[in-house]
């Protein structure tokens, strides 16, 4: 009995371990972060371990026979949702294109592979909350390429479901990807779309954990791999308020002889909008002063600044696209392999954008100098839009312009580090926010500040999309210098921000995770 128990506690002992695997296709190396991984290209023989519920993945790049790489196709019921991509097998040469980490669960690389054989297979920067409807991954749509997001008017049709089922998530990357499976055979049925990773609604509704039993309402549009719902309740809590998005998920048609403004809203966000107004066709004047249809349908949406195409060196820390389509469906915009294109109308278009705090102080910019700048395609750079309006007391620019870009970003100059006795801080009138040390760090790091008084603390963690990850601090701190230990162990690479909220002062660092 004695040794049985002994042998029972080795078993034990070995399972916890092990590392904690992700849903589906064993270990991910946790959330990948896209902006931390190399993109390489290798070829090599696939070897494939079936020994497990679910094939592991590896490539030998050099013939001895041995694996090189660790493959990650994403969870094991993951496929693209267009093209003819398939996991490879056993033994075949293939040819791979990836984002490459190196990790400690193998003594080798991993690979998040982007492509196979030249055929696509995911995009790590895709904004899979704007393919509202068309969960598409395909030639057309993936980073890099200049056709956008802003898929027209395509899906009309959507209709309000109510579902029950256990929650499937994509943990691959940082972004996580939520699909819901209502029949327990553990491949999911529809996918959730619960918005960017930002966003937060006001009645505590919180996204589902993986495995969680939930209910969902919203609504569906039938997709190639799975159902799209668009989450609107979940478990009964409201998580958006279905009455503000029509048929076209915030686009709309703009008709040639219309007598009032039609505006057009960022699905995610109400204060992101372009209004166009009466009168826009009487010139007739579209791309390259080519004929105007009688209508057009648009879209405006806001995207991550990497899938802005040449913005290197722009300090960009918000991005949009414009989408205008004729009643075909033709694209507008964007056309003949060029990156953007600009449409003249022949009234003022105005024009909102919204901005957060987080997305200010963490990328260290200087409200003051933010600028809105679009792309030319006629001189083939970014010009200034030199009238408009920064509200920095409610996070809004206002302009507007009768040349209408597919690409709008804002940008700023960024803040110079005050330097007191070697370290960088920040200075509030309340407090001292210190640079964590060491920074960059791995996995541990500590935050100092110091309080000119008692008061109530409050230390938050933001990843690079300004979204809450963890509060280390909500308490009563005494006067004097402080300091808090964070443990990033279980994130990947990447830029995060803490924030120090005291009464109604805050302020935003960034930090730099290396694994």
């Amino acid at each position: 009995m004695a040794n049985n128990r002994y042998v029972l506690f080795i078993i034990v002992l070995y399972v916890f371990s092990l590392p904690v695997l992700s849903h589906g296709e064993h270990n991910h190396g946790g959330h990948f972060n896209p902006d931390s991984l190399e993109t390489v290209t290798v070829q090599g023989t696939a070897i494939v371990d079936s020994s497990d519920s679910h094939p592991w993945y590896y490539l030998d790049s050099n013939g001895d026979g041995q694996a090189d790489f660790h493959l990650n196709f994403g969870p094991w019921w993951y496929e693209p949702d267009n093209g003819s991509a398939t996991r490879p097998d056993d033994g075949e040469f293939i040819s791979i294109t990836g984002g490459k980490h190196d990790q400690t669960l193998f003594d080798f690389p991993t690979i998040v592979v982007y492509e196979i054989n030249d055929e696509f297979w995911r995009d790590p920067y895709n904004p899979f909350w704007n393919n509202l409807g068309r969960h598409v991954h395909d030639d057309d749509h993936h980073h890099g390429n200049c056709t956008g997001f802003a898929f027209g008017w395509l899906n009309d049709t959507l209709r309000t479901l109510s579902v029950d089922g256990v929650a499937v998530i994509d943990t691959t990357f940082i972004h996580e990807q939520y699909y819901l499976d209502d029949d327990g055979d553990g491949t999911p049925e529809y996918f959730l779309n619960f918005g960017p990773p930002w966003y937060e609604p006001d009645s505590g509704a919180e996204r589902p954990t993986d495995g969680e039993s939930i209910s969902i309402k919203g609504g569906v549009i039938a997709d190639s791999n799975f159902s799209v719902i668009f989450v609107y309740e979940i478990n009964g809590l409201v998580w958006r308020d279905s009455s503000r998005i029509d048929r076209h998920f915030g686009g709309g048609w703009m008709h040639k002889n219309m007598n009032e403004p039609k505006r057009i809203h960022d699905p995610f966000d109400q204060e992101n909008w372009m209004q166009v107004n009466p009168a826009w066709n009487r010139m007739g004047r579209g791309r390259h002063g080519g004929m105007m249809p009688d209508s057009l349908f648009g879209r405006f949406l806001q995207l991550f600044p990497q899938n802005i195409p040449n913005t290197d060196n722009q300090h960009v820390f918000a991005g949009y696209e414009i989408g205008l389509f004729s009643g075909n469906g033709q694209n507008m915009m964007g056309q003949n392999g060029n990156c953007s294109g600009n449409m003249g109308f022949s009234s003022d278009a105005d024009f909102q954008l919204h901005y957060s705090d987080i997305q200010i102080d963490g990328n260290n910019i200087d409200e003051n100098t933010i600028q809105v700048k679009y792309w030319n395609e006629q001189i083939n750079n970014w010009e200034y839009i030199d009238d408009a309006d920064i509200d920095k007391e409610n996070n809004t620019i206002t302009f507007s312009t009768t040349e209408v870009s597919n690409f709008l970003i804002v940008t700023g100059d960024q803040v110079t580090s005050i330097i007191e006795d070697g370290i960088d801080t920040r200075v509030v009138d309340d407090f001292t926010l210190h640079q964590n040390y060491p920074n960059p760090f791995n996995p541990s790091t500590t935050i100092q500040f110091t309080l000119k008084h008692d008061t109530d603390v409050i230390l938050n963690i933001y990843n690079v999309l300004g979204q809450g990850i963890a509060t280390l601090l909500n308490d009563v701190m005494t006067a004097g210098t402080h300091t808090v230990d964070f443990n990033a162990q279980n994130l990947s690479s990447g830029t995060y921000f803490y924030e120090l909220k005291i009464d109604d002062q805050s302020k935003v660092m960034r930090m730099n995770l290396i694994k």
